[in-house]
């Protein structure tokens, strides 16, 4: 019995049944839109493409990690104080966000409004994607339009479904100068939607997956050059390194964790082969450079000092963001 044939046609309609109930998003300007690039949102809507199944089964994981949390916090008994998918919806502008956990309260049961963005991540980051933080910027700023008096937070959670690992972002405010950015490029997106403005392209980190690159005027820009093929043939071999790195190092934290389920927080111990041993590191206390920096400002520059600046390579290879191998789901 071949599975793939029915996997790759009712993955697209288990994801068809996951957003309906964000509605109809050509009819509206969502967080996902004002945080990625305009030109792309555009012709995404203009030009749609159906997403590879390997592209679906990761948009399925997402959901799968909000139930997963969801079921997390009902298991700890606190289901009435936080709504899921809850819509926020701009007085006068078809502009929406969906907010993946409303929480009305702190688990104290003091009144307050936290909005949580969740993120199903293959390796979670040191510090949150802009895109990320754009998302939930634009949620906050629709949020104080509904509710204008209040305390109001939020934060994002990056889980890890591969590694068993989770982590939280805290701390976000509502900040007009930054809501105030992603409402006129929402604005920007309705009027090319219109026919009034010509899209507007902006950089990012995931220009090179992007579908729509080829005759990108941003791209344009970047000069293109021809490589020496010793170059090129290095630069070959740094991407593969680099990706071999990167599967080694999110390997070994699955790994990781397995041998210290097994030997616990404190072991040591040898067989014929490997001398194993497991130490605590004590918890201890670090500065919170952004709080320094907030609420004692002349003590945070007095405190500064230089660091040396390096040189940054980044390569990545040029390829169709939605190809896969024939034969496969997956990814």
């Amino acid at each position: 019995m071949n599975l793939l044939p029915f996997f790759e046609s009712a993955v697209v309609k288990l994801n068809i049944n996951q957003t309906a109930t964000l509605g109809k998003r050509s009819e509206y300007i969502g967080s996902s839109d004002v945080a990625s690039c305009i030109r792309k949102a555009y012709l995404q809507r203009v030009y749609p493409k159906q997403p590879s199944v390997s592209t679906q089964l990761k948009y399925s994981r997402g959901h799968i990690a909000e139930l997963l949390i969801d079921k997390i916090f009902k298991s700890g008994g606190v289901q009435h104080l936080y709504d899921t998918q809850v819509e926020l919806t701009h007085p006068t502008l078809p502009m929406k966000a969906h907010v993946d956990f409303l929480f009305y309260a702190d688990f104290e049961g003091n009144p307050e409004l936290h909005a949580i963005e969740v993120k199903s991540v293959s390796g979670i980051p040191d510090a949150p994607y802009p895109q990320w933080e754009d998302q939930l910027s634009y949620q906050l700023g629709l949020l104080r339009m509904q509710y204008p008096e209040g305390k109001l937070g939020g934060s994002i959670l990056a889980i890890d479904l591969n590694a068993g690992q989770i982590q939280q972002f805290n701390g976000y405010k509502h900040d007009a100068a930054t809501f105030n950015y992603l409402y006129c490029k929402g604005l920007h997106l309705l009027d090319v939607l219109n026919g009034e403005d010509e899209a507007r392209a902006s950089l990012s980190h995931l220009c090179g997956y992007c579908q729509f690159r080829s005759d990108c005027p941003e791209m344009m820009r970047i000069p293109k050059v021809i490589l020496p093929p010793e170059i090129e043939m290095l630069a070959g071999k740094y991407v593969e390194l680099n990706t071999t790195k990167s599967h080694a190092e999110k390997e070994m934290k699955s790994i990781r964790q397995e041998l210290l389920d097994f030997t616990g927080p404190k072991f040591s111990g040898r067989s014929d082969n490997y001398d194993l041993r497991v130490s605590s590191v004590a918890a201890s206390m670090t500065v919170d450079g952004t709080l320094l920096n907030k609420d004692f400002p002349d003590i945070y520059s007095s405190v500064l000092k230089e660091r040396a600046g390096y040189s940054k390579l980044e390569i990545k290879p040029i390829r169709n963001p939605d190809s896969t191998k024939s034969g496969t789901v997956g990814g």
